[in-house]
């Protein structure tokens, strides 16, 4: 084999995904832009929340590729739009009981997060999955109702034959968006 050949494959070989990459994804059925915050938790307990991503109709995105939490939450917030009465009104996906801190003027990231820090303000988020294996990818939908989101976590189990299984769970949500 030549050594061309040989940097050929090796190249191939690195550059070929193995499954033990996972990621945490964000798409929008939703029709105007929103803009993802995400509050995930450490080893050592502390909580740390970040954001913004910013979705069009349309869009996916991965938040992170490097991340690995073990549980994930969400918060989803639109754009200021008309309503059919021509009213401005923005939508908002969370549900009660889990608040982390947020930034509104700008991006973020907070370390122990489930506390009030700096200038944050703490609000609701949404569980997207917990108790998730390494290895495991998300992937979060906000429909285009303005209410729910469609969530699919993916484990990386492999079959007999070495590929990936199919996804393990699909569940839609209602997360408290005021459309």
């Amino acid at each position: 084999m030549s050594k061309l050949a040989a940097f050929v494959v090796a190249a191939i070989c690195l550059g070929a995904p193995t499954g033990a990459q996972a990621g945490i994804e964000f798409c929008s059925n939703f029709p105007y832009k929103l803009f993802v915050a995400i509050a995930y938790s450490q080893d050592d307990q502390f909580w740390i929340s970040r954001g913004w991503l910013e979705l069009d109709n349309g869009d996916c995105s991965e938040f992170d590729a490097s991340l690995q939490p073990a549980t994930i939450y969400y918060r989803g917030e639109s754009v200021s739009y008309r309503n059919a009465q021509g009213a401005s009104i923005s939508t908002v996906w969370s549900n009660p009981g889990h608040k982390f801190a947020i930034w509104e003027k700008d991006n973020f990231n907070y370390w122990n997060a489930s506390e009030k820090v700096l200038n944050a303000t703490l609000v609701d988020f949404s569980l997207a999955a917990e108790r998730i294996e390494p290895g495991a990818s998300i992937t979060v939908t906000f429909e285009a109702d303005g209410v729910h989101t469609t969530t699919t976590l993916t484990h990386p189990k492999l079959d007999p034959q070495g590929g990936a299984s199919p996804p393990a769970n699909s569940n839609s949500q209602s997360t408290g968006g005021q459309p």
